[in-house]
């Protein structure tokens, strides 16, 4: 029970350190953050020093804490590599098979893992709604969905299919501005936009590009792209949305003369040593049937 009490404590310290906050790294944990509070109060009482300076920006590391989380990463490498040795052992994967996916993605990819479980039958399938890149190394999730230009380091990715882009605007919205035709015309509407901490989105990236002279009124930030699209439908303002969401709402019109971009490769990625795994292999085969099957709904070619 104590070796058991010592790794959590460890995990609290390491998260703390990655995120600056031990309420945010008892959210990464799953755990209430009072018990993250007491597994860093327990450490320092053994090592006998402070091992965070605490302020209202953020916690960052003593020179003790430093210490001790180079050694709490060794430990989780290591706890790392026996996870990757047992499940590659194992091809039937009876732990949870975790997949990571932007809130755009989840609602369609929920059906299709709901019919690969059933033709599976003994596979318990997590799916973890997730914006922002999950680390696969650390195991954060088994197979994640990116939409980017490169699938990431220390992955093994495959091209499931282009994911355009377009900017849409509410019905109501665009009849009393008129249909912008060029960029220049977009200073006329109040803009609805993904929070920047979301580079690898392109309804937040877009808009940095842009020349216009007349800089627009931000109305609306989101963290979601369905926040967003929920905003544009409600008129808040235009913005990009991928036209496998936007193209199938009620109420809003897509802007046709404004281009957003190339076309984003939509990746299927693991752990190069998950990929190995029968059931992982099997499930990104699947998904990248399914992608591609709809190729002309998230080529926005199916109207």
């Amino acid at each position: 029970m104590k070796e058991l009490r010592a790794f959590e404590s460890l995990a609290a310290l390491l998260e703390t350190a990655r995120s600056g906050s031990p309420i945010t790294a008892a959210r990464t944990l799953g755990r209430a953050p009072s018990s993250v509070y007491r597994a860093i109060e327990r450490l320092e009482l053994d090592v006998g020093s402070p091992l965070f300076q605490r302020a209202a920006s953020g916690w960052s590391p003593t020179k003790a804490g430093r210490e001790l989380v180079q050694l709490s990463e060794h430990i989780e490498s290591r706890i790392r590599e026996a996870e990757l040795a047992l499940l590659r052992r194992n091809q039937r994967f009876p732990t949870p098979l975790r997949i990571s996916a932007s809130d755009g993605f989840a609602s369609y990819l929920a059906p299709h893992l709901a019919t690969f479980a059933e033709q599976q039958h003994d596979v318990l399938i997590e799916l973890s709604v997730d914006n922002t890149f999950v680390d696969l190394v650390r195991r954060e999730a088994d197979i994640a969905i990116r939409p980017d230009q490169r699938p990431g380091d220390g992955v093994v990715g495959q091209r499931a299919g282009k994911l355009v882009h377009a900017l849409y605007g509410s019905r109501r919205l665009l009849e009393q501005g008129g249909m912008p035709t060029s960029t220049q015309d977009l200073s006329r509407y109040r803009l609805c936009l993904l929070t920047a901490s979301l580079p690898h989105f392109t309804a937040a990236t877009w808009w940095t590009a842009l020349e216009i002279p007349d800089t627009p009124k931000v109305s609306f930030i989101a963290n979601t792209e369905t926040a967003l699209a929920a905003a544009i439908v409600g008129g808040a303002g235009i913005g990009v949305l991928p036209r496998f969401l936007g193209d199938r709402l009620d109420g809003i019109i897509r802007v046709p003369a404004i281009v957003i971009g190339e076309p984003v490769d939509i990746w299927l990625v693991a752990h190069s040593v998950m990929r190995k795994n029968t059931i992982v292999r099997a499930l990104i085969r699947f998904l990248a049937t399914a992608i591609r099957k709809d190729a002309r709904l998230f080529e926005g070619r199916d109207k």
